[in-house]
């Protein structure tokens, strides 16, 4: 069971994936608000059930209790990808922070990802933290749970993916650069060591966000986004 206390992610999962909601329990100390009461008429319209207890957290007014997460397979992504509107796929190497994996998710449902492939050993999972940071858009977008990186890289190759890592260096070209490929697997490293040398040896293409600032390096969660928004809008294109 999973609970999760962001406001913002439990509206997006009563919204688009209700069924995963098992029980909600309103702190007794705080006064309903309209937003609470929205949250409680929706709830009751899905039949799911509402209890009032005494707060355990005086700052959370609202807890959702969830079954377990459901991880999709890498079937279900290759089936998918056949789609004109699925062949973008978010690959992290190894990535730890479950604030950057949250945000990532938030960002690759936004700009339409099919999927977010993540290795099962040395790697973030979903947590409640990956919940609130995506504001619960780790139910919306697939998350497949990989035994090897590296060999699901090679399987997407398969399938006409294009592996484009990111890097910094003399072996990566700005993004303006990158070709125009028709199916990509967009994949990011871990902060701050960045793609390990096997995962950066599958790449096709290496590239990198042209800086002018004095901080030569982005977040991973923002380099991310400004990633799966220019690629997501070249396949639309």
């Amino acid at each position: 069971m999973i609970e999760i206390t962001s406001l913002s992610a439990i509206e997006h999962i009563l919204t688009h994936k209700p069924d995963r909601i098992k029980r909600l329990v309103f702190s007794r100390s705080h006064k309903r608000s309209p937003r609470l009461l929205k949250i409680q008429e929706t709830a009751r319209a899905h039949r799911i059930p509402v209890d009032d207890e005494p707060s355990r957290r005086e700052e959370e007014p609202l807890t959702a209790f969830l079954s377990s997460f459901i991880y999709s397979t890498f079937d279900h992504l290759i089936e998918t990808s056949r789609s004109k509107t699925s062949r973008l796929v978010l690959a992290l190497d190894h990535l730890q922070d479950p604030q950057n994996f949250g945000a990532l998710c938030r960002s690759a449902d936004a700009f339409g990802v099919s999927g977010i492939l993540i290795p099962k050993d040395r790697g973030v999972l979903v947590t409640p933290g990956v919940y609130h940071a995506s504001a619960g858009a780790v139910e919306t977008v697939p998350v497949i749970l990989v035994g090897n990186l590296g060999e699901a890289l090679r399987k997407l190759k398969e399938h006409e993916f294009w592996i484009v890592g990111t890097a910094i260096g003399s072996d990566a070209k700005p993004l303006a650069e990158t070709p125009t490929f028709q199916k990509i697997a967009l994949v990011m490293g871990a902060e701050p060591e960045g793609l390990s040398h096997h995962i950066a040896g599958l790449c096709d293409w290496k590239a990198e966000i042209p800086l002018k600032g004095k901080i030569q390096s982005l977040n991973v969660s923002a380099a991310g986004a400004i990633l799966m928004y220019e690629f997501a809008r070249r396949l639309a294109g």
